[in-house]
């Protein structure tokens, strides 16, 4: 339970703060979980240069939990450790579509 009391704890701080939310890619693959930076370009649709936009990138095995929240079922979020530092991190994000966010999870 502590687990979700955490990513709604980061949920109501970016919203305190007036932080406004970055639109991402997750590529999911059976080797890592890639988050990218979504930029648009003028007229050229979606760019994917991966290197000049990737958020974090976690090693399926440094990921510890995956879960959504009961309240909101478009949020969810996985805990992975840093692999430099040895950290929890805790990476939440809110998805347009409850489908979407369940077939994740």
């Amino acid at each position: 339970m502590e687990i979700v009391a955490a990513m709604r704890r980061i949920r109501y701080e970016f919203k305190l703060k007036n932080i406004k939310k970055k639109k991402v890619n997750i590529l999911v693959s059976t080797d890592c979980v890639k988050v990218i930076l979504r930029k648009k370009k003028k007229r050229k649709g979606w760019s994917w240069d991966e290197s000049s936009m990737l958020v974090t990138q976690d090693p399926i095995y440094r990921i510890f939990y995956v879960s959504h929240d009961a309240q909101d079922l478009k949020i969810f979020s996985y805990i992975a450790r840093d692999g430099q530092s040895n950290v929890f991190r805790c990476n939440v994000f809110k998805s347009k579509r409850k489908s979407q966010a369940m077939r994740i999870v």
